[in-house]
């Protein structure tokens, strides 16, 4: 009987996760769709008897205890410093490889199983070069170059994307998987429960029309061109201001000193990155919400605003309509004159924003993440 089970247990398939970017805090896109995918395939993997989870991190992670499971899912802390993925990760498949390696977001390792997989969430550095800096453009272009190359299946979170990596980087398509990210919805708040850090910026029961942004506040967001429109805008419309919520990236020296230059001072308020409360605060109340990027590997935030019943205004590129459907005012992005007519439009005119808000609550029902995780798992079994 103890044979039986010990053979039993060799024959389980040994899934690696790299899981070093699996966090909530001060979270963005990517460690969401870390968050999530790893959340869920946990779960899908403790509905299967012969399969076993192994997260790789270089520090303590805390996973959810109902995922808790002392041999189905097991916790490898590898302290490194630098290059934890190409040293320390790949020296730990050469000791101890698993049948599989799903990296979902990064690089993959220099040692690695013969099956890998790795999500490539977009290639924004080949278009947008100088919201990058040299090294990161470069390692980068490396690390794609590498995946396409080595990876036994890359999954990408659009169609957008995929056709990407066959033009710019002649990638097979059959190596390619297209996997939309998921969706949860948020926990709604009391509206009056306004939280404190958000009074200082002075919004209160009867505070101001605004237009909302949250995301990285960097020039591939293309904010620059945003407060242009704005200030447009409030030639007919004083009343309103201008919100952008998030951490600072590459080029935010220059979307301040666009808005220093354009007298908006006083109207377009960065509260820095923000806690979900306050997100959730700052989407219930706003009038709309803008996201113009110049590029997107798929758009979570688009998604949060129509899951809160607010008209969207973004651009016409990229994976950008293949994510909001007929659901967005699309704008040209280079034109801030345009985009001041999108936020005109909605702003005016009620039944085109009703029609929005409406295809909005459509749109969230083609994306899950009990789908997403269930393409990704079979992509990792097959």
């Amino acid at each position: 009987m103890q044979e039986d089970s010990q053979n039993c247990y060799a024959d389980r398939m040994k899934i690696g996760i790299d899981a070093s970017r699996y966090t909530t805090e001060t979270a963005t896109g990517v460690e969401w769709y870390s968050y999530h995918i790893i959340n869920g395939l946990i779960s899908e993997s403790l509905k299967h008897e012969n399969t076993e989870i192994t997260l790789y991190s270089p520090r303590e992670i805390n996973i959810p205890k109902e995922f808790e499971h002392p041999r189905k899912v097991i916790k490898k802390i590898l302290p490194f410093k630098r290059f934890w993925t190409l040293i320390k990760l790949s020296l730990e498949m050469r000791k101890n490889p698993p049948d599989v390696l799903f990296i979902p977001s990064h690089v993959l390792p220099l040692i690695r199983p013969d099956y890998s997989v790795i999500t490539i969430h977009d290639v924004a550095f080949k278009y947008l070069k100088k919201s990058y800096s040299s090294h990161q453009y470069l390692y980068l272009d490396w690390s794609t170059k590498y995946a396409v190359k080595k990876a036994g299946k890359i999954i990408v979170p659009s169609q957008a994307t995929k056709e990407d990596l066959i033009k710019l980087y002649n990638c097979p398509p059959d190596k390619i998987e297209v996997v939309y990210h998921g969706y949860k919805l948020p926990k709604k708040i009391d509206i009056n429960d306004v939280p404190e850090s958000l009074k200082l910026f002075g919004f209160g029961k009867d505070q101001f029309p605004y237009i909302f942004f949250v995301g990285r506040l960097e020039s591939k967001k293309n904010l620059g061109n945003l407060i242009e429109a704005f200030k447009i805008f409030t030639e007919t419309k004083p009343e309103f201001r201008l919100v952008l919520a998030g951490k600072r990236g590459i080029g935010f020296e220059e979307i301040f000193k666009k808005v220093k230059k354009l007298n908006l001072e006083e109207k377009v308020i960065m509260p820095g990155y923000i806690e979900e409360i306050e997100k959730t605060y700052l989407y219930e109340n706003c009038s709309l919400f803008a996201f113009p990027s110049l590029y997107e590997g798929f758009g979570f935030p688009i998604l949060e605003a129509f899951s809160f019943n607010k008209p969207v205004l973004t651009s016409h590129v990229s994976c950008l309509p293949e994510v909001a459907g007929e659901a967005a005012c699309y704008v040209d992005p280079f034109d801030p004159e345009d985009i001041a007519r999108g936020l005109e439009k909605i702003i005016s005119d009620k039944d085109y924003s009703k029609k929005l808000i409406d295809g909005g609550k459509e749109r969230l029902n083609h994306f899950s993440w009990e789908k997403s995780v269930k393409q990704t798992f079979d992509v990792l079994t097959k």
